[in-house]
């Protein structure tokens, strides 16, 4: 059986504002300028955000400025949505100069010349699961054997999950499955929903909202196969954190903090959060709860080096990196 990829128009990017709640169009970066004081330095500008709205790991962002963590911080930021990594980085390094980006994206940027450095870690465990429809004879990753999955793009994160899950099951991509390429998570669940394909690609929150709304059964999480992962990482230039370290410091403390309420005080961290992606606050609960102890500030090194081996094992990074030159290590403690 062939893998099949059947690629589909790339939607453009929003700039969100989470203090609004507002969507407009991107157009230019707007300059990112010094405020008044505060414990944060007093910083006022954008940060680059990868999948806002859309991915789990942004929770940490949405509490930190609806608590006004930012603001106690001397902080006024705005969230800037960016639809992947590579695209998020690029706008870190042409101007907004900071945020979070998976972090596979980062060492591909840094190899290509890029000035960006990872100071931080966000999400921890690898963020694709796998779903079909609620009456699917599908229960198990075994029982795909034959069948069809939706996955992104060739290349994306959601194809490499499938191939290395599909493969850690003891089945072969593109002979005991064919992995079809639909677009977003979104599109993955339409596919499904008509029969195109037997299992969607999906992550958290909306993989929660699927099962809520329709009766989805997630069948597996790549997490379940992949213990050492960083998904995704706080970033910005090495001119930025020269002269912006206080600012992003403040920026760490108050992501701690959301982080922190997350594990001590989910109902009210899930309260915020459904609020800001506008979920039914059960859904945004049960997202919460099943990424809890995902949340974390700090990296290891085996999880960094399970993100480049993934690059090198796509092509997308050639030779193994200079981690001092691309990691910033203790820079929050």
């Amino acid at each position: 059986m062939t893998t099949i990829f059947r690629p589909m128009g790339r939607r453009g990017f929003l700039k969100l504002s989470a203090a609004a709640g507002g969507v407009v169009a991107l157009g230019s970066t707007t300059a990112c300028g010094q405020g008044g004081g505060g414990g944060g330095g007093g910083y006022s500008g954008d940060v680059a955000v990868t999948g806002l709205a859309s991915l789990i790991h942004s929770a940490p962002f949405f509490i930190a400025q609806s608590e006004g963590f930012y603001e106690e911080e001397g902080l006024d930021l705005e969230h800037v949505q960016f639809p992947g990594g590579l695209d998020t980085v690029r706008g870190i390094e042409s101007g907004i100069g900071f945020g979070t980006s998976s972090t596979l994206p980062v060492f591909i940027a840094a190899e290509s010349g890029m000035d960006v450095r990872i100071f931080g870690n966000v999400y921890t465990a690898a963020s694709v699961d796998f779903i079909a429809l609620p009456d699917s004879p599908i229960n198990a990753i075994e029982d795909v054997r034959g069948r069809t999955v939706a996955v992104s793009t060739p290349g994306s994160n959601s194809s490499y999950f499938a191939e290395r899950t599909l493969r850690e099951a003891g089945l072969t991509p593109g002979t005991d499955v064919q992995l079809v390429s639909v677009g977003s998570a979104a599109d993955s669940w339409t596919a499904v929903s008509q029969g195109v394909v037997d299992v969607a690609w999906t992550a958290s929150p909306l993989s929660e909202r699927i099962s809520s709304e329709s009766g989805g059964k997630v069948i597996w999480r790549s997490r379940d196969y992949v213990t050492d992962w960083s998904d995704t990482c706080l970033v910005a230039t090495g001119a930025f954190m020269d002269e912006n370290a206080d600012a992003l410091r403040g920026w760490g403390r108050a992501l701690q903090r959301a982080m922190d309420m997350i594990s001590n005080d989910v109902e009210g961290a899930a309260e915020v959060y459904a609020r800001a992606i506008e979920y039914e606050p059960e859904v945004a609960l049960e997202a919460l709860r099943n990424s809890q102890e995902f949340f974390s500030l700090d990296f290891t090194d085996a999880q960094l080096e399970a993100v480049v081996e993934a690059g090198m094992e796509q092509d997308q990074i050639t030779q193994e990196p200079d981690m001092d030159s691309v990691v910033v290590r203790d820079f929050l403690s």
